[in-house]
């Protein structure tokens, strides 16, 4: 005969249903996140600029050095290259890009050694600011292409974000003055560094 207190039984059940609910309820929490009917995840990607799917090779486009040889992008792995897009007169204008492309290197600290900087512009551009300056063909194919990567094709990039190896991996608006640049470059160089 069992004789043990309903008070007893009762506390035990309850003891059994709270351990069953802190293994249970997270899991149903978890599934309900993943598959319920709340739309929690964000609208939005945390680029500032717009990522081109896939990037888009400058050798594949006639872009060298100043030198007119073959563009080798002498880095490491690792390394990125901030370059401003300019394809008329290098003047106030462009000088006032390449000054705010300057000051986004600066800004990175101690990875600004891991950061370049380079002029795209066509051969036409006179005179060009002291530095990497790279050159591209005068057909225009890689501003249009940019655009067509892009999906707006009423878009001209100021400033591309270029990995070791040649590929525009991010482009910015004209409007874009060089904070979001910078954002972006950073999170590219702590994601590099791992």
């Amino acid at each position: 005969m069992n004789t043990t207190p309903a008070g007893t039984k009762t506390r035990a059940r309850l003891t059994l249903l709270a351990l069953m609910a802190v293994f249970v309820l997270p899991l149903l929490l978890a599934w309900g996140l993943a598959r319920g009917p709340f739309d929690w995840r964000p609208q939005s990607n945390l680029n500032y600029g717009v990522l081109l799917q896939p990037p888009l090779q400058l050798n594949a486009f006639g872009v060298m050095p100043a030198t007119g040889t073959a563009l080798t992008m002498n880095a490491i792995a690792r390394d990125w290259f901030v370059v401003v897009l300019y394809n008329e007169v290098c003047t106030l204008g462009c000088q006032q890009l390449m000054e705010a492309a300057e000051r986004i290197q600066i800004a990175v600290g101690r990875d600004a050694g891991r950061v370049s900087l380079a002029l795209l512009g066509s051969e036409a551009i006179t005179p060009a600011p002291p530095g990497n300056n790279l050159w591209l063909a005068a057909d225009a194919a890689l501003g249009q292409a940019l655009r067509q990567a892009s999906g707006e094709p009423q878009f001209d990039a100021k400033f591309l974000i270029v990995d070791y190896q040649g590929y525009v991996v991010l482009m910015y608006p004209p409007s874009e003055e060089g904070p979001g640049v910078l954002e972006d470059l950073k999170r590219l160089l702590r994601t590099a560094a791992t």
